[in-house]
């Protein structure tokens, strides 16, 4: 090859290299700049926060000791300096409201327990539940959810046993024994062979949601919700009995959507919302992805509420997080063209860092959700926020506190 040739590939190659350089060193510059050390102050939050109605705080895995520590501290701050008067949680409606309406006669450990899903339960959430019952009296933030995903063991039921009659109590009970039969059926062929049998089960629960409608309860914000959780249990049957992953969890998502407009209209109208979820469900555009692209709880909500709607995602270069088993696994490495790594150039452990108006936010990014499930995406299209962690531990499932 000619060596004016060779020469110009080798400049080109250094300047293409210089150049990318720069751009990254452009990014890092902006991570130092305008990135807020995470204290339990969150006053930098504030005129980003105080103007919205809903503030949505993500989590790429839901067992990470951080991420709860942050976001209980975080959610006293929203309550007490900025007015939230609702967290809405991503469990289940009913069995999260009938925690709250029984919690002045449960202990904290009942009410998380009874409430939320077993991934949740660790020392670090049960803080959460200890400051709602300790501010019931005085200055209650309501608790709520916004899922359907049904869970055996929980509050709903018995809550709901002191508003029906006898005759429909055991009706209801043998009811949902053959819905939760069915909904542990994990095996995809196996659930399909059972359809005629799903089918007998969605006649009673219709049978029995019209019965029900027709009791007289003493509260209607107490009735409305009870009628919405069994259209949701019925609905989300139907779904699961016929549909695949990918499908029923968009559909999930659709449903918890839903939810959050039917509280945030028909039972708490006029307060301020926060809400817990997993990235997955929170993120702005998900229907953007390039691969497995579907539409979010976010996405999902009518345009109005997102205009309403603050979004912060969190995650974390380094160290382990628990998974649903209760069992650390170590956080895959990250390279440059991670989220986790240009957000590591931060002078700060932990950290706020605003993805709108800044270069690094309109770059599409590498990232893990989870710790290691791959995933690329716009930081700017997707949140308004993120809460990045330089290293994070498991937060380990407690099953043993009294």
């Amino acid at each position: 090859m000619d060596i004016i040739v060779i020469y110009i590939l080798q400049m080109q190659s250094m300047l293409s290299r210089k150049g990318s350089v720069c751009y990254m060193d452009g990014f890092s510059k902006e991570i130092k700049e305008n990135s807020r050390d995470l204290d339990q102050n969150f006053h930098y939050l504030q005129p980003l926060l105080e103007n919205k109605r809903f503030v949505f705080l993500g989590e790429s895995s839901h067992c990470v000791k951080e991420y709860s520590e942050t976001k209980v501290n975080l959610i006293k701050y929203l309550h007490k300096q900025l007015d939230f008067r609702v967290l809405a949680f991503e469990s289940e409606m009913g069995d999260c409201f009938a925690g709250d309406h029984l919690s002045p006669n449960l202990d904290a450990s009942q009410f998380m327990t009874g409430s939320i899903g077993r991934a949740w339960h660790n020392e670090y959430n049960y803080e959460l539940f200890h400051y709602l019952k300790s501010m019931k009296s005085s200055y209650p933030l309501h608790f709520v959810g916004v899922d359907v995903q049904q869970s055996e063991g929980k509050h709903f039921s018995s809550f709901l046993m002191d508003y029906l009659d006898i005759h429909l109590q055991e009706r209801y009970l043998q009811w949902e024994c053959k819905v939760n039969e069915l909904l542990n059926e994990e095996n995809m062929r196996k659930r399909r062979k059972r359809r005629p049998e799903s089918k007998e089960v969605e006649r009673e629960g219709m049978e029995l949601l019209s019965l029900i409608k027709k009791q007289v309860f003493p509260d209607v914000k107490i009735e409305k919700v009870i009628i919405q959780t069994i259209e949701n249990r019925l609905d989300y049957f139907k779904a699961t009995m016929e549909m695949g992953f990918s499908k029923l969890f968009e559909y999930r998502d659709e449903q918890m959507a839903k939810n959050l407009e039917f509280l945030s209209q028909e039972i708490f109208p006029n307060d301020k919302f926060i809400i817990w979820a997993h990235n997955l469900h929170i993120k702005k555009k998900t229907s953007a992805h390039r691969f497995s692209a579907y539409q979010s709880f976010v996405e999902s909500l009518p345009d109005s509420m997102k205009q309403d709607s603050f979004v912060v995602g969190f995650y974390a270069k380094d160290g382990e997080m628990g998974d649903y088993n209760g069992q650390p696994y170590p956080i895959r490495k990250s390279n440059k063209k991670h989220l986790e790594s240009i957000l590591s150039h931060s002078p700060y452990d932990n950290c706020f860092i605003p993805c709108e108006g800044l270069d690094w936010g309109r770059k599409k990014w590498k990232a893990f959700e989870g710790g290691g499930m791959k995933t690329s995406f716009i930081p700017s299209e997707q949140y308004n926020g993120i809460f990045f962690y330089k290293k994070v531990h498991p937060a380990l499932i407690k099953t043993d506190r009294n």
